[in-house]
C-alpha cells in the first residue's frame, strides 16, 4: 500500500504524527510510506525509518515566495499516484495538495480548517473526548480508514546526530536533560536554575544537561563537573540523540516533550496555561510520562520543590507522585 502523509509543521506536530505513521507500518508491514514537510523539519522525517518512501519538501516562506513553494509541491503531486492520502495538518495549502494528488482514499479530519475537507473523500470524526482530545488521538482516527486498529504500538525511531562535540562530556554522560525554552514565554517555565541547583545537591549521581535554541546563563551549582551547558551549541538532530541518552527529561509544553515521549524515553513535562490532556507526553497514562501543572495556571505557580520532588521519585524508579 502506498501511503502519503501531509504534515508539512510544526516540529512538535510532525513528532506527534510520527507514532501514528510507525502504527501503521507495524500493522501493515508492506506499507510504503511517504510524507511531504517542510523543508527546516526535512531531517526529522529523513532520519525516521518509518518512513520509508518519498520525502517531498514543501519550501515554505511568507508571502508571494509562500505561493511558490506552494505551487512547486502541488505540481510535484499531480504527477504521483497512492493508494491513500492523509492529511494530518487539515488546513487550506494540505487541501490544495491532496486535490493535486491522484488517488482512490483521500482522507481528512472533522476537525479540518479552511475549506481543506473539501478535497477529501473521507471524513473522519473527533475521538470520544471531542475537541479537548489529544493531538495523537485525534490522529489515531485516521487508522481505521485504512482498515487498521485505532492504537499506538512501539516507540518511534529516530537516528539523531550524536552531540559529543558540543561537551566532551557527554560522551560517557547518561543525563538528566532539561529544556527551558518552549514557543512562547507563558509556556516557560523560570525556575530551571534553582531546580538544577537543587538536584545536584541532593543527587550527586546526576549529571545535568541543558539544550536550548536560546542560549542561558550557568546557574550556581555546587559541582561544575556534573553541569553541562550546550543551549545554542546543538543541532536539532544532535539534541535528538541527547534526549536518547537521558535518563530523565524534563521540558515545558514543546517539541523536545513530544520527542522525548515519541522515543519512549522518562519525560517529565511542566504545564501552565496549556492543557496536557491535550498537549502533555503521550500517552499519558504511561508510567514513564509525567505531568505536573501549575494551580494557578501561571508558569511561575508550579514551586520548585513540588517539581524537585517528582524528579527524586523519576530518577528513584517510584511511581508517579501526581497521575498524568
Amino acid at each position: 500500500m502506498q501511503i502519503l502523509i501531509l504534515k508539512p509543521s510544526s516540529l512538535g506536530d510532525i513528532i506527534c504524527s510520527l507514532p501514528v505513521a510507525q502504527s501503521i507500518r507495524e500493522q501493515c508491514p508492506q506499507a510504503v510510506i511517504s510524507w511531504v514537510v517542510k523543508s527546516r523539519f526535512r531531517e526529522i522525517v529523513r532520519r525516521c525509518p518509518t518512513v520509508n518512501g518519498e520525502i517531498i519538501e514543501f519550501d515554505h516562506h511568507p508571502g508571494l515566495r509562500g505561493l511558490q513553494g506552494l505551487w512547486t509541491v502541488c505540481r510535484t503531486l499531480r504527477s504521483r499516484s497512492f493508494d491513500a492520502v492523509l492529511d494530518f495538518q487539515g488546513l487550506l495549502r494540505t487541501g490544495l495538495m491532496m486535490r493535486a494528488v491522484q488517488s482512490p482514499l483521500r482522507v481528512g479530519s472533522e476537525d479540518a480548517r479552511e475549506g481543506s475537507s473539501l478535497a477529501c473523500s473521507h471524513i473522519v470524526p473527533r475521538p470520544a473526548s471531542g475537541k479537548h482530545a489529544h493531538a495523537i488521538e485525534r490522529l489515531l482516527q485516521f487508522l481505521p480508514a485504512l482498515g487498521l486498529e485505532a492504537s499506538l504500538r512501539s516507540p518511534v525511531v529516530i537516528h539523531g546526530d550524536s552531540p559529543d562535540s558540543a561537551d566532551s562530556r557527554l560522551r560517557d554522560a547518561r543525563p538528566v536533560v532539561m529544556m527551558p525554552n518552549s514557543r512562547g514565554r507563558h509556556k516557560e517555565w523560570p525556575w530551571f536554575p534553582e531546580l538544577t541547583t537543587a538536584l545536584l545537591k541532593q543527587r550527586d549521581d546526576v549529571t545535568v544537561v541543558w539544550d536550548s535554541h536560546q542560549a542561558w546563563p550557568d546557574p550556581p551549582v555546587s559541582d561544575p563537573e556534573r553541569f553541562i551547558n550546550v543551549t545554542t551549541k546543538t543541532s536539532l538532530l544532535q539534541m535528538v540523540e541527547l534526549i536518547r541518552r537521558a535518563r530523565l527529561v524534563i521540558a515545558n509544553d514543546s517539541g523536545p516533550l513530544h520527542i522525548a515521549a515519541a522515543l519512549g524515553i522518562p519525560v517529565l513535562g511542566l504545564f501552565g496555561p496549556t492543557p496536557p490532556e491535550r498537549f502533555g507526553p503521550y500517552p499519558l497514562s504511561a508510567e514513564r510520562n509525567r505531568v505536573l501543572r501549575s494551580p494557578t495556571g501561571a508558569m511561575d505557580g508550579l514551586p520548585v520543590d513540588v517539581v524537585l520532588s517528582e524528579v527524586l521519585s523519576a530518577l528513584s524508579g517510584e511511581p508517579r507522585q501526581q497521575a498524568a
